[in-house]
């Protein structure tokens, strides 16, 4: 593929890309999400599939400085969803798991988002989603095995 052919396609593809994150992520936020903002929902998310983790290992995941997730976690301790538990062998750790309401609460917002994704998908045929999926997987592949070599 000559150079000016990536180009385009990396053009339109951050265009598509950015547009549909802060779409979507709109879209969640103002019908789905609205006791939470999508960084709290994303760090809801990763304690409820992780289980407790510390508050750097949420950072790493999410590829945010430790001090955003100091501001997220403070606001979703304080509504009641997450708490603190330190670790027993070495109380400089310190772990983060929700509480009962937390994961009551995430699914039941996983279940209207599910609902929500499900009538956007709903529209696509199966072959085309299945095609998309393929390709931004080996897109992500690349991106993280990518070395800088131009290769």
């Amino acid at each position: 593929m000559n150079k000016e052919k990536i180009q385009l396609i990396l053009d339109r593809y951050m265009d598509i890309f950015m547009y549909g994150s802060k779409s979507i992520s709109s879209l969640m936020s103002m019908h789905l999400m609205e006791e939470l903002s999508f960084e709290q929902f994303s760090l809801v998310r990763l304690l409820y599939l992780k289980g407790p983790i510390r508050a750097s290992e949420i950072a790493e995941k999410q590829l945010v400085h430790k001090s955003a997730i100091t501001v997220r976690v403070e606001k979703l301790v304080k509504k009641g969803l997450v708490e603190r538990q330190r670790d027993e062998k070495d109380r400089r750790n310190v772990y983060l798991r929700l509480t009962k309401k937390g994961t009551e609460y995430y699914e039941h917002l996983d279940n209207k988002i599910n609902e929500f994704v499900e009538s956007i998908v709903r529209k696509i045929p199966e072959d085309e989603m299945e095609s998309f999926l393929n390709v931004y997987v080996k897109i992500a592949d690349l991106i993280e095995n990518y070395k800088g070599d131009g290769e």
